[in-house]
């Protein structure tokens, strides 16, 4: 999928990918929500707790940048080749919630991101080496979008996928 070309494109898409992601809950059944049956042995509270870790660290990149602190990526815990571990922390984290819980923390945080987005440049958004934590090659629009959009799509391909298996 190509990249977004102006904030208002990205906008649209991230509340797109979330809203279309966020509607296939609706039909979970709340005695299914915590089935390890999706893809990767996850549930459906792990899929979205996995959203909400990503999109977390995401916003939390920039604001060390912003304080003054280089951030630790991906997290100060886990190094890049620890990416199963760090989204186990994820499941840990919001192992104690609902689905309907995780999904009011994930609307809350797609609308932070929403502001965060909306307060930035399109300078800040499309050029490369606006902050140090995007690195050399990306530019934030491509950190934007494969911590959150990409893996959105993703996640509702999983969740009718396992729907479609449940019906059968």
């Amino acid at each position: 999928m190509p990249l977004p070309t102006t904030k208002a494109e990205l906008l649209h898409h991230l509340r797109h990918a979330y809203e279309a992601l966020d509607a296939e809950f609706e039909t979970v059944d709340p005695s299914h929500e915590r089935e390890e049956g999706l893809e990767g042995g996850i549930s459906c509270c792990d899929l979205i707790a996995y959203q909400i870790g990503w999109g977390t660290l995401l916003m939390g990149w920039e604001t060390e940048e912003a304080e003054g602190r280089m951030p630790v990526m991906p997290s100060p815990k886990f190094k890049w080749n620890q990416l199963g571990p760090l989204a186990r922390s994820f499941y840990h984290q919001q192992s104690g919630k609902s689905l309907d819980q995780l999904r009011h923390d994930f609307a809350d945080l797609v609308q932070a991101l929403g502001c965060w987005i909306d307060s930035l440049s399109e300078q800040e958004l499309f050029v490369p080496h606006q902050r140090q934590w995007t690195g050399e090659k990306w530019a934030m629009v491509k950190w934007i979008q494969v911590n959150t959009i990409a893996p959105y799509r993703s996640a509702r391909a999983n969740i009718r996928r396992w729907k479609r298996n449940r019906t059968g």
